[in-house]
């Protein structure tokens, strides 16, 4: 059966050829210094792998032309307007599949949590032919630094448990975003990337789901996700861009409804 592709509007710029056979993907939305920062920690040159961001139509100039040169971004794929994480990874894998070279892609969000040490062990477990490799802070060798309490207890104990049960399968850390994909589970004909109702938070966890459940080859591996200390003047928006209310309801929907098998 054909389904109809949601393919969000985006503008494509490419600055650098491929010179790799991996992707890392960075996802980011008005993360200001925060994204230059986290760039700052990869290497420039020796690279084993290629960098794309996907701007969820940021209007802070965070990814500006002096950023894209500096650290040797291979392009960016922009949307049009602000959609959601979910609307902003599928622009990025519509690039990605169109440009048809890749082994797999690592991705990542762009709030400068994620330490890009961890980028080489992903890449090796692709090379060793798996095809989903979950970051998790929770597991021998990860670190998890100034989580917030409530989000501790809510992976922990309401979305892991969730997750695992739709999975059937034990995951740790299933709201972390860094994760990574081979070509072959993504291109897979059962894979249904671009349905329309994967707008906010839904996309990584059903594509987490989907390889877990049609078998494909998957394991956890140890990262750092690491929050900034706690200070006085810090508010919500300094740790995460989950709106209290709607967007803690927008990240459990999708772990009922992977329950339900209301996604293809």
């Amino acid at each position: 059966m054909m389904y109809e592709k949601d393919i969000p509007p985006a503008k494509v710029t490419t600055f650098l050829p491929a010179d790799h056979p991996y992707l890392v993907f960075i996802f980011s939305y008005n993360e200001g210094a925060k994204l230059a920062t986290q760039l700052s920690k990869f290497p420039v040159s020796n690279r084993a792998f290629d960098i794309m961001l996907g701007d969820d139509g940021s209007t802070d100039n965070s990814i500006s032309q002096d950023l894209t040169e500096k650290f040797r971004i291979r392009g960016v794929v922009r949307l049009t307007r602000n959609m959601g994480l979910s609307a902003n990874i599928k622009a990025g894998l519509n690039w990605y599949f169109q440009e048809n070279r890749y082994r797999g892609v690592v991705m990542m969000n762009g709030n400068d949590k994620d330490g890009p040490e961890a980028i080489p062990h992903f890449l090796d477990k692709l090379s060793a032919g798996y095809d989903y490799v979950q970051g998790s802070r929770f597991i021998q060798g990860g670190e998890a630094s100034n989580t917030p309490p409530l989000r501790y207890w809510a992976i922990r104990f309401i979305h892991a448990p969730l997750f695992s049960l739709a999975a059937r399968h034990w995951m740790t850390d299933t709201t972390n975003g860094y994760r990574a994909f081979s070509s072959r589970f993504l291109s897979d004909p059962r894979v249904h990337i671009f349905q329309s109702a994967f707008q906010k938070y839904e996309l990584e966890q059903y594509l987490a789901w989907k390889a877990l459940r049609l078998g494909f080859k998957c394991c956890e591996m140890p990262v750092a996700r690491r929050y900034p200390p706690p200070t006085a003047e810090a508010n919500h928006s300094n740790f995460t861009k989950i709106k209290p209310g709607i967007g803690y309801w927008q990240m459990i929907k999708p772990i009922l409804m992977l329950n339900l098998n209301r996604y293809r």
